[in-house]
C-alpha cells in the first residue's frame, strides 16, 4: 500500500520480508494447527507463511495492495509477481485486492492470519477497514491468530535519529530510500484493538520480541 502522510509517501509494500525470514515459532504454530477447511494469509506481502497455510487447509485465500500482489520482485528466488507464483503453486488459491476485501467477500475462513501487519499501516482508517472485513471473512468457528513484532534493537536505533518523527504508535523514519513506518503494538495494544473491532480472545502470548493475539469472532 502507498500511504500520503503529511509530505511524505510510505510505501509499506517495502517492508514485506522474504519466505526464507520466516519466524520458526509461528511456522512451529501454523504447522500444529488442525487442518481447515479454509485458510486465508491477510496482508501476505512475500509470502513467508503461505506456503505454511497452504499445508493445512483445502482452500487458500491471499489478500494484500494491487501493487503488492502485481509488481515483479523476487520471490523465492524467482522473478515473478505474488499473483503469479501464487496460481502456479496453488492453483485453485483465491487472490483478493486488498479493497475488494474491504468491500466484503462471500467466502469465509476457518483460520486467518493476520502477522506483521497491523504494525505497517500508518493510518487508523486503514486499520478499521482491515479489521472489519476480516471479522466479516472469519467463519463462525474460525480464530484469527494477529501477531506483531514490538521490540527489537533496530526501533530503539530508529528512535533515536534526529529525522524520526512521532506517528500513531509508532514513528515514520525517512532515509534516501524515503519513509518508513514502524508501529510497535504491544499484546495489551492488540488485545484492545481487537475487542474494539468485535473480536474475542482465547489466548495471548509473548515470543521472542513478538506477541502473538488468538482470537474469534465473539
Amino acid at each position: 500500500m502507498r500511504y500520503k502522510v503529511g509530505n511524505l509517501e510510505i510505501r509499506s509494500e517495502n517492508a514485506a520480508k522474504p519466505m526464507s525470514d520466516a519466524a520458526v515459532p509461528l511456522v512451529d504454530w501454523i504447522a500444529q494447527h488442525d487442518h481447515v477447511k479454509a485458510a486465508l494469509d491477510y496482508g501476505c506481502g512475500k509470502m513467508r507463511y503461505t506456503k505454511h497455510i497452504a499445508k493445512k487447509c483445502t482452500s487458500l485465500g491471499i489478500v494484500d495492495s494491487t501493487i503488492q500482489l502485481t509488481r515483479l520482485q523476487r520471490i523465492n528466488g524467482i522473478v515473478t509477481t505474488i499473483q503469479e507464483y501464487a496460481k502456479s503453486k496453488w492453483p485453485t488459491c483465491r487472490i483478493y485486492k486488498v479493497e475488494e476485501f474491504w468491500g466484503g467477500i462471500h467466502e469465509s475462513y476457518n483460520l486467518i492470519l493476520c502477522a506483521n501487519v497491523l504494525s505497517v499501516i500508518p493510518c487508523a482508517r486503514t486499520r478499521a477497514k482491515s479489521l472489519r472485513s476480516i471479522h466479516t471473512a472469519l467463519a463462525m468457528d474460525g480464530e484469527l491468530l494477529v501477531v506483531n513484532q514490538h521490540t527489537n534493537s533496530y526501533f530503539t536505533d530508529i528512535r533515536r535519529k534526529p529525522s524520526t518523527r512521532r506517528h500513531l504508535d509508532g514513528w515514520i523514519a525517512q532515509s534516501r530510500k524515503g519513509a518508513t513506518y514502524y508501529g510497535i503494538l504491544n499484546k495489551d495494544s492488540v488485545i484492545r484493538l481487537l475487542i474494539r473491532y468485535g473480536f474475542r480472545v482465547k489466548d495471548s502470548w509473548i515470543e521472542g520480541q513478538s506477541n502473538y493475539v488468538l482470537v474469534n469472532k465473539g
